[in-house]
Parts: structure tokens; C-alpha cells; sequence
């Protein structure tokens, strides 16, 4: 059992703290809500515009800073300032910060515990990494980013379509549902187009994908170029993906490869957006939407729920994180203190 911090109670705070409710691995002891309103917990929890799971668990308020989940204390610090919260207090090693705000080492180092995971692209060289796509290669790094919800939809078909088939270039266009950054009405910003309505434009918009691509699978560098759009909807997105392979085949053939993959879904029925809403497969490519454009050349489209399936991941990441095997013959774990070593 390992007990575990959220810091930033949004969407992918809410979306982790509901999925690890019956969860019997990883428990929330601790959760950093700043200005949020304790009395309302319940309502918060239960209750989800877009999310249908099951509410079936009891939420008793014991004071300002204290809930109890199904018996469980849970405690709520409430505070912008990292070094304020004493997560150790919780038993609490790996905190999970989704608050966008400690996005690169110095700042994630802040929370002063053993494990922090970035639910968001960093802003330095903190390692990415993405279940279903390198994973594998984590090696008990202290500081990491699980990257962005586009990123952990894509890599996956990436990595497999290189592998089975090599690459020779590629780009995409994240057909992106609307987010907290966007505004209900036209408001005065002049930086952004985010800063008009939401409820009623498609607005182009920067993806970091691309990079975040190059970081996770080096061997694509140069070869994936990406852009995005926001739509009014309030969740599932939908990349569009034009690739073109090295290893001569065909659609069917691709599809067939898939079938293989572990980390992606096929979608063999006509769905639209809402039918992939609380699905945790991040990576559904749609047969039926996809298509052979010429020889070696394809268009595949993925769909992904942008809160549900992102959380999903990190939840995965969490779990790489917490099984991996220190080599107990790590210099750091020896005590050489008192004893005469040569290295």
C-alpha cells in the first residue's frame, strides 16, 4: 500500500481522486486545495457534468481541513506555496502535482517529498514518460512529467507504428475539446485566441506534443510536426494523425498490428465524441475514420477522453514508479559510515 498526495484539485485532480477511490494499492492521504470550500467536498465529488461513475461511497466533514471517505480520513491543506505543506505528516512519498503551477525541478522539489509526478509538459529537461511508450526505460528518476494528454494519445501508435514499421514523417492535428483556459465569452486579451468564446468557435491553437514527442522517442526527432485546434465540446479529443511508413503495407495490415498492441484500442463502429467519454484507453483509433491515402501513406485517427484516460495514465505511472526495483547494490543505498571503502 502506498499513500500518495494530489496538489491542485481541478479536473485531473478530481478525475485521479475519483479513480483511486476503491483503489486498494494507492490510497490519497493528503490533497492541496487552495481556496476550496471543504463544505462543498461532497457535492463536488458525487456530482460531474461530463463523468458517469459510480458515486456509491459516503463523505462525512469533520473540520476545515479533514474528510472522511468511506471511514477514511483525508486531509486538505490549503495553500499556494509548496513549502507550507507537510506532506511526511501523511506518510506520503509521491505526490502527484496537478496544479500546472510546479512545472520544472526547482519548483517540484518545493513539495519536499521523495516522488513528484507533473501531470503536465515541464518547462526544463525533467524526463517524460508515458506508459505504453517508454515506460519502460524509468529508472527510479525522483522528478518526472507524465506529459500532456495529446502526448500520452499519440506516442503509443507512434512507438508501435516505428517499431513494426519505421517512420519517414509524419503530422497531426489534435482535434482538442475546450479546457479551463478558455473563456465562456470574448474578453479582452490580446495574446491569445483563447480569449474568445469557447461555446461557439473552432480556435487554433499551439500544442507542445512535438517536443514532447522527440523527449519520449528520440529516434522520431525531426520527423513529427503537430498543431491543434479547440472545438466546443467539454471533453474527448480526437487526433488527427497523416503518416507516412518506410516498410511497404496496408491499412488492414496496420489495423491487424494493433490488434497485438496491449497499449491501443481499435474502434471498429461508427462512434462520435461522447462515446468515448470515461474510457481509459488513451490511445482508440477509429478503423472505420481511417484511410490508405497512396502507397505507404495513411491517415489514422485517434480518439482519446482528454481527463479520463490521461488520469488512467498517470496512474500507471504512479504504479512503474512505485514497483521499480532499486539495485540494492546502488551506491546510495550502502552505509559506509565508520568503514574505510575504495571505489
Amino acid at each position: 500500500m502506498t499513500f500518495i498526495g494530489i496538489n491542485g484539485f481541478g479536473r485531473i485532480g478530481k478525475c485521479l481522486f475519483l479513480q483511486l477511490i476503491n483503489n486498494k494499492d494507492i490510497i490519497v492521504n493528503a490533497i492541496n486545495a487552495p481556496d476550496f470550500d471543504i463544505s462543498k467536498i461532497e457535492h463536488y465529488l458525487k456530482y460531474d457534468s461530463v463523468h458517469k461513475y459510480n458515486a456509491d461511497f459516503t463523505i462525512e466533514v469533520l473540520d476545515n481541513n479533514n474528510f472522511k471517505l468511506n471511514g477514511r480520513n483525508i486531509h486538505v491543506f490549503k495553500t499556494r506555496n509548496a513549502t507550507e505543506i507537510d506532506w511526511k505528516k501523511y506518510n506520503i512519498n509521491h505526490i502527484i502535482d496537478s496544479s500546472g503551477i510546479y512545472l520544472n525541478k526547482e519548483k517540484a522539489s518545493q513539495h519536499n517529498v521523495p516522488y513528484v509526478i507533473m501531470s503536465a509538459p515541464p518547462k526544463d529537461n525533467t524526463p517524460l514518460f508515458v506508459y505504453g511508450a517508454n515506460h519502460q526505460k524509468y529508472n527510479n528518476e525522483k522528478i518526472v512529467s507524465n506529459a500532456s494528454c495529446t502526448t500520452n494519445s499519440i506516442v503509443p501508435v507512434l512507438k508501435h507504428l516505428s517499431d513494426t514499421f519505421g517512420i519517414k514523417h509524419a503530422n497531426f492535428t489534435t482535434i482538442h475539446a475546450s479546457t479551463s483556459s478558455q473563456k465562456v465569452v470574448d474578453t479582452l486579451n490580446s495574446n491569445s485566441r483563447t480569449n474568445r468564446s469557447v461555446l461557439n468557435n473552432i480556435i487554433p491553437h499551439s500544442t507542445g506534443a512535438s517536443l514532447s514527442i522527440y523527449k519520449i522517442l528520440p529516434e522520431l526527432q525531426g520527423k513529427i510536426k503537430g498543431t491543434s485546434v479547440r472545438v466546443p465540446v467539454s471533453n474527448v479529443s480526437l487526433i488527427d494523425l497523416n503518416i507516412s511508413l518506410e516498410k511497404e503495407t496496408t491499412i488492414e495490415e496496420i489495423f491487424k498490428t494493433f490488434q497485438d498492441n496491449i497499449y491501443i484500442q481499435v474502434a471498429n463502429e461508427n462512434h462520435v465524441s461522447s462515446d468515448f467519454i470515461s474510457t481509459k484507453c488513451p490511445s482508440i483509433v477509429d478503423k472505420r475514420a481511417s484511410m490508405e491515402l497512396s502507397k505507404n501513406e495513411f491517415k489514422l485517427l485517434i480518439w482519446y477522453d482528454n481527463e479520463w484516460s490521461y488520469t488512467s495514465q498517470l496512474i500507471s505511472l504512479i504504479n512503474t514508479i512505485i514497483k521499480h526495483e532499486v539495485n540494492p547494490y546502488y551506491i546510495e543505498k550502502q552505509d559506509y559510515s565508520n568503514k574505510e571503502v575504495v571505489l
